[in-house]
């Protein structure tokens, strides 16, 4: 299986961030969330070209053989809005349908995320949520953790990391929260896996590779190498991780900051499972094979099913590492 690069060949050809379709209605990104939901399906939801495209690229089977019907719950309510929203529920939905490793069901209602709604599900999928304290409120706050700590999954996908801002206990469950985004999402940047061998990262090759989208810098003390199995960390030996002009000229110092930069990992959080992935900002990125493979990996460790090692990276003795390849040029 090659996947070392995961820019899909079509890629070049879409432009990013839905800019093909048109330009949104004015302040759209302000609007209650009823006309913003409009706005995200309608207006930025994928084509018939993408539909396709992830289609194609979907898993056509799982990782590991599901030990029974898994329920995962996709919760897309949010404050900012992320133009991919629309184009990451359908991925999900061809992920499992294509993989047959779980049922997906999807809500942007705040009572859905109560103790006795997720009792039914094996996991929650947070889709590009912000701000749970204007969209969930303390009681569903309450209920996600409840939930994960009572032996449940948590999937958090890109701006999930922007949900816990003011909420101490949801940080560290998910283990980071969002700062900044120094590697704009018009770079194409270098990522190196952490534990090449690791399941998760043997279902998207083993290897490292490159990924157009948009990466975090997270918050100073939100990120905690103790309790984490990091997977995936952008590649820093890369110079282009430093210089690229794509980069943020006034975050450019947060580029040398430190020497890792975490972009995906794993941990126990009392009882339950906790997966997190940097990726899935750029509508483009939801029709890269390697992403959706690594998505379902991720999933299928969350709801109990992928046997994969969590102990935090910083207990093991010897840590390997696959680098980014050289950079294939199209």
């Amino acid at each position: 299986m090659t996947l070392a690069c995961a820019d899909s060949p079509n890629e070049n050809s879409i432009r990013l961030l839905g800019e093909h379709r048109g330009r949104a209605p004015d302040g759209w990104v302000k609007f209650d969330w009823p006309k913003k939901r409009n706005v995200l399906f309608d207006h930025y939801g994928p084509s018939e070209t993408e539909k396709q495209f992830i289609v194609e690229a979907a898993p056509k089977s799982s990782i590991t053989t599901p030990q029974g019907v898994r329920k995962v719950l996709v919760f897309y309510r949010c404050q900012y809005p992320h133009t991919s929203i629309a184009t990451a529920n359908f991925a999900y939905e061809q992920i499992a349908k294509s993989s047959g490793a779980f049922e997906v069901t999807f809500s942007d209602d705040p009572a859905d995320i109560s103790p006795a709604n997720l009792a039914q599900f094996d996991a929650l999928l947070l889709n590009n949520t912000t701000d749970f304290d204007k969209t969930i409120g303390e009681s569903g706050q309450k209920a996600i953790l409840e939930f994960v700590r009572g032996g449940k999954g948590l999937i958090g996908v890109h701006a999930a990391a922007d949900s816990c801002k003011g909420w101490i206990e949801g940080a560290r469950m998910i283990n980071g929260v969002f700062q900044c985004h120094p590697w704009k999402p018009q770079g194409t940047w270098a990522f190196k896996l952490t534990s090449p061998e690791h399941p998760i990262n043997q279902a998207i090759g083993g290897t490292g590779f490159w990924l157009r989208d948009e990466i975090y810098a997270y918050r100073e003390g939100t990120h905690d190498k103790t309790q984490s199995r990091e997977l995936i960390s952008l590649d820093l030996d890369r110079p282009e991780n430093h210089d690229a002009p794509e980069l943020h000229q006034e975050q450019l110092h947060m580029t040398n900051a430190i020497s890792l930069r975490p972009v995906a990992w794993i941990h126990r959080f009392g009882d339950g499972r906790v997966f997190y992935s940097n990726f899935g900002h750029n509508n483009t990125t939801y029709w890269s094979p390697l992403v959706l493979r690594h998505y379902l990996a991720g999933i299928q460790y969350a709801v109990g099913d992928l046997n994969a090692d969590d102990t935090a990276t910083s207990e093991l003795e010897i840590v390997n590492t696959a680098p980014a390849p050289e950079r294939s040029r199209r």
